[in-house]
């Protein structure tokens, strides 16, 4: 029944209030139920305060719980908890265990509140727990060695207790971080499609098999990305290996691909204009280099040094011996090499000569670094 309640109040909140609110509910509900059973079993020797209190306060919060009102049942439930345990040790059973009660309560602000408000709670604790055992000490209950003992270990409790709990609450922050992270790649590539439909608009059948060609190329690169060891970069040396395989099968070009020695480490999210300006030099290669020849032979190269990306394209083509060609481009194909160059920070230009063309482009992580600032 009150479960019901709980779900029609709090089912169309997000997943984490959700979950927060279930388990303050069976929360109250144990303190409740133990609360009363400690408070029963010991009535002949007088009222139990501190448990009494430890009840009311589980039935407070579940009243705010069941209003509607969350955030007051959390800080009712810790706070009264506190004084709970407060009015039990100056006014309680003086025979009575408040160790656990004591540790408890942490859990419970651990649990519910922040790792700076627990740490408040830990020391005032800590300080009840002085006081009880110096007036065990006093009546000559317990010896210093035992005293020092409990405390150094409640020490030890408290700074496990908050560092397993920040542990679990960075995991969560990084999803967070994460799943945001997935949004916004997913709306940069939607812009690039965007891009690419506004580039290939009025056009005929060949510019729409270009189209899809520059999404299928879009999914390898992703492919590759899924295929990271980390979620932050890719190396380029994997991302250009998925380009170099689709060229392959959509023609039987030869493409030698030189890799980087020592990897090409590079941030996802400018690994995709690179991969883009890779795959609009390899199909210019491939339909422009050497037709008349036999042999078709293409040669990728990139190298990565001192934080410095190069990467070489080497062809038999006839090359481009007019500069404005991609520096004013009028070819979907130079219109986003030159997009992409400049979102890059680097430079582009094409050498060539009676043995073929190449392409060179050039960029640095750290001007890219500096742009991301």
């Amino acid at each position: 029944m009150f479960f019901e309640k709980i779900n029609r109040i709090y089912g169309r909140r997000d997943y984490l209030t959700r979950k927060k609110a279930y388990h303050l509910y069976v929360t109250d509900l144990v303190i409740f139920i133990v609360s009363i059973a400690a408070c029963l079993l010991y009535i002949r020797q007088g009222i139990r305060i501190g448990f009494l209190i430890f009840a009311v306060s589980a039935l407070i919060s579940i009243l705010f719980l069941m209003i509607d009102r969350l955030e007051t049942a959390i800080y009712s439930i810790l706070y009264l908890s506190l004084t709970a345990l407060t009015f039990g040790i100056f006014f309680g059973m003086q025979t009575g265990n408040i160790y656990f009660s004591m540790a408890t309560i942490i859990i419970l602000f651990l649990h519910f509140s922040n790792s700076k408000l627990t740490i408040a709670v830990s020391c005032y604790t800590g300080l009840l727990m002085a006081i009880r055992m110096y007036q065990y000490w006093g009546r000559g209950e317990l010896s210093s060695a035992f005293i020092f003992d409990t405390i150094l270990k409640f020490i030890l409790f408290c700074t496990l207790a908050i560092i397993t709990v920040r542990v679990l609450t960075s995991h969560k922050k990084e999803k967070e971080v994460f799943i945001r992270e997935i949004h916004h790649r997913v709306k940069n590539n939607l812009q690039i499609l965007s891009g690419f439909a506004n580039l290939h608009r009025q056009s005929g059948d060949q510019q729409i098999e270009s189209f899809n060609e520059r999404i299928l190329m879009l999914s390898k690169i992703h492919d590759a990305i899924y295929k990271s060891e980390t979620d932050y970069e890719v190396d380029l040396n994997k991302v250009l290996e998925e380009i170099v395989s689709l060229i392959r099968i959509q023609d039987a070009s030869s493409i030698e691909f030189r890799r980087s020695r020592n990897g090409a480490p590079l941030s996802i999210e400018i690994s995709v204009p690179f991969a883009m300006i890779v795959f609009e030099l390899l199909n210019n290669a491939v339909r422009h280099s050497g037709k008349k020849s036999k042999e078709n032979k293409i040669t990728i190269e990139l190298n990565f040094s001192n934080s410095r990306y190069t990467l070489i394209v080497l062809d038999a083509g006839p090359g481009i011996q007019d500069n404005s060609t991609w520096s004013q481009p009028k070819t979907t194909g130079f219109t986003l090499i030159s997009i992409m160059t400049q979102q890059l920070k680097g430079t582009f230009r094409f050498d060539s000569n009676e043995l073929g063309s190449k392409a060179v482009l050039e960029f640095s992580n750290r001007d890219l670094f500096a742009s991301l600032l």
